[in-house]
């Protein structure tokens, strides 16, 4: 037990440091299904054509970072213009039901026009994870809840062809600001 959960440790924080990926990387397609306050629909990599987003990966019972990544997120919604979306892809489909992201959707009042919560099946999600952002997610059973899924804290800039244009620091205001200045050239 003592070892999962150092192996885990070691694990989210290799997770959370390392070194983001190339950008300019087109995302593959997928299918999953995107939850906002007003209900769900599909989600696939055409949809996102046309509009610059701001992705996160977070997950509703984390006791870890998750709840200030999806503040920073409300703050963005609040900061950056309404052409550009939001998307919070969970790390944790088997908790996190369309049901429990719509109540994670309002307690962030976030905007059904613009901020969706993406999930679906895990294989599906765990292949877009790998292969489409290149970022690691480690589940534990041995972990305590709220900490039982480590996982990246970057923020993500697609381009309005669903292209990779940067990695962000989503808890450092100043990575932050520049966010929001990439996003808003583009």
């Amino acid at each position: 037990m003592l070892l999962s959960v150092i192996l885990y440790i070691a694990i989210f924080f290799s997770a959370a440091c390392a070194k983001a990926p190339p950008p300019q990387r087109a995302l593959p397609d997928f299918a999953l299904t995107a939850v906002t306050v007003d209900g769900t629909s599909p989600l696939d990599r055409r949809a996102l054509a046309g509009r610059v987003w701001v992705v996160d990966f977070v997950y509703t019972t984390c006791a870890g970072p998750c709840p200030l990544l999806s503040a920073n997120m409300q703050a963005l919604q609040k900061r950056l213009p309404k052409s550009i979306g939001l998307l919070s892809f969970t790390v944790d489909p088997d908790r996190d039901s369309p049901e429990v992201l719509t109540e994670y959707a309002r307690r962030f009042q976030a905007d059904p026009q613009r901020w969706l919560f993406v999930t679906g099946d895990k294989p599906g999600l765990v292949k877009l994870f790998r292969d489409g952002f290149q970022i690691a997610v480690v589940e534990s059973k041995d972990a305590p809840a709220g900490q039982n899924v480590a996982h990246t804290t970057k923020f993500v800039l697609l381009d309005s062809d669903a292209r990779i244009r940067a990695y962000y620091d989503g808890d450092d205001p100043a990575a932050l600001d520049r966010l929001a200045a990439d996003a808003g050239r583009l």
